[in-house]
Parts: structure tokens; C-alpha cells; sequence
């Protein structure tokens, strides 16, 4: 009853107001950064299109874990809600999708939390095979997951994004990847945890674009998103929000020095691929 007489107010304050209400996705803990990129571009989105297509008023969801968000993508109990999350064919054509790499990329370069009792071997990797006999933590239901497996590694599943942190300094995984521009943040943020360690030597790189997310009903949220996308990519607003966000993350990784593994990701066969022009490789760093 109290999320039905939510919605009514707030419908009723969009055809009050004349905005376009939009929803975002919560983020899963008082430590959880990873959404601050996200909902900053996706605002950087709406702002590029006031002129064009009028007020918005932004709002985010009640906390939830990526299933759920799905599952209310399908029911529409939230008006125009978007979930960020890595493309597959089947995302795709279950749902309606902003047809661009919303971190450009840059998270498919997966940086290891390596466990007190593997700190020292992980070091001595050479090859792909080597990486391969040490068991790496994901999140239930990540893609992340699918694609580890089909490329031969052994994936332990924690059920809580805060707890995988836990797994991997108390030894119960080796390895915890994050992506290059998320692992120095979360990192900062644990810095209390004297077991939690980051180590760069090493990263494995899988492409993996992701995506804001809707219900194919949402088409005219979905196109105005798109639309505001291009144009902060156009007019360089894009690339300075996510220097600002990632940059420190990006140095800390430090790519020149690191070892580069390169597996596939099954699950972008048959896929529109023209999302890759804007995606991130490590020579866009000579250029810059």
C-alpha cells in the first residue's frame, strides 16, 4: 500500500510539474562508490537534453539487489528506471537498452584483491594457465561469472557484494577482480582491513560493455538517454566526468606495468558491435 500511494505522488507530481521522471538504481551500501560515475553520467545525459526534451527530475530506487531490479524493469513499478548492467544477447532482447558502453570499457580490465595466503604466488604468474589455478570470487547472478567459467577458471559465488571483499582477505577465495577504474576506491575505502590487498602486476582483460537498462516501454527514456550520451561524447563533457572519476584509479593500476591476459566473452556473439567505437584501450592513455 505505501509503495502504490508512493508512485501515485509521484505521478502526481509529474503531471503537476511537467517533468520527466526518471529512476535510478540505488547503490548496494553506505561503501558502495560504484554507482557515483554511473548516476552522474546518467544525469550528464538528461541535462544534454533539457532543451530538446524538457525538465527531468531524477530520483533513486529502494535499495536492491540486481535481480530484483530486473524484475522491476519487467513490471514497471518504477517510472522510467534504469539499471546499468553488462550486455548479453539475452539482456538485449528481454529488455530495452541505451545503446552505448556507459564506463567506455574501461571495466573489462579486471584488477586483482589477492588473499594473505596467495600474495606471494601471484607474483611469480607468467601465464594464462598459471592465473588459472587460483579460484576468484564473483557476485551471485554477474556475468563476470559466466564468462570466467567458460574460459576455464574456478569461480566461488559470494552472495553479497560487501561480503566478496570479506572472502578474499580472510582467505576463502584468492582472488577478487574489480575493474581497473573501480579497484583504487574501493580499496581506499577498506583501508581499515590490514588483509585486504590490491595488486596491479596483473590484469585480465575481457571486453565487457555495459549498458543502462529499461523496459522496452520506456522507449522515449531510453532514446532520450541515447540521445544525451552522443552528445556529451561529442562535446568532450563525457570524457571530463570520467577523468574525474577514474582517473586516480586508472594511474594506480599503472597499465604500462602490468602483465595483460586476454580471454573472450562468449556472450557478445551476434551483437550490434557498434558500441565499440567508444571504447577504452590502454594506448588512448599515449594520446591523452
Amino acid at each position: 500500500m505505501r509503495i502504490c500511494c508512493f508512485l501515485f505522488m509521484v505521478s502526481l507530481s509529474f503531471h503537476s510539474s511537467g517533468q520527466t521522471i526518471f529512476t535510478y538504481m540505488s547503490p548496494k551500501s553506505d561503501k558502495d562508490v560504484r554507482n557515483n560515475y554511473d548516476l552522474a553520467l546518467f544525469r550528464l545525459a538528461l541535462e544534454m537534453t533539457i532543451e530538446s526534451h524538457g525538465p527531468y527530475r531524477l530520483i533513486i530506487s529502494p535499495l536492491m539487489n540486481h535481480k530484483r531490479a530486473f524484475a522491476s524493469l519487467e513490471t514497471s513499478g518504477l517510472i522510467n528506471f534504469f539499471v546499468k548492467q553488462s550486455i548479453s544477447k539475452n539482456a538485449l532482447d528481454k529488455y530495452g537498452a541505451v545503446n552505448f558502453p556507459v564506463d567506455l570499457g574501461i571495466v573489462g580490465y579486471r584488477v586483482f584483491f589477492v588473499s594473505p595466503n596467495v600474495k606471494s604466488s601471484f607474483h611469480k604468474v607468467t601465464t594464462l594457465l598459471e592465473l588459472k589455478q587460483f579460484s576468484i570470487g564473483q557476485g551471485l547472478g554477474w556475468l563476470d561469472t559466466q564468462i570466467l567459467r567458460h574460459n576455464g577458471f574456478k569461480v566461488i559465488e559470494g552472495t553479497s557484494y560487501e561480503g566478496l571483499f570479506k572472502m578474499v582477505a580472510r582467505s576463502r577465495v584468492d582472488l577478487f577482480g574489480r575493474g581497473a577504474n573501480e579497484i583504487l576506491s574501493e580499496y581506499q575505502a577498506r583501508a581499515n582491513d590490514p588483509q585486504l590487498t590490491a595488486d596491479t602486476s596483473i590484469i585480465l582483460y575481457y571486453p565487457l560493455p555495459r549498458f543502462f537498462f529499461s523496459s522496452k516501454k520506456n522507449l522515449k527514456a531510453i532514446q532520450r538517454v541515447q540521445t544525451g550520451l552522443e552528445i556529451a561524447y561529442k562535446n568532450g563533457s563525457l570524457y571530463k566526468l570520467w577523468h574525474k572519476h577514474y582517473n586516480a584509479s586508472v594511474n594506480f593500476v599503472n597499465f604500462q606495468k602490468s602483465k595483460i591476459f586476454n580471454i573472450e566473452n562468449p556472450f557478445l556473439k551476434g551483437i550490434d558491435d557498434s558500441y565499440k567505437q567508444y571504447i577504452f584501450t590502454p594506448a588512448r592513455l599515449n594520446n591523452q
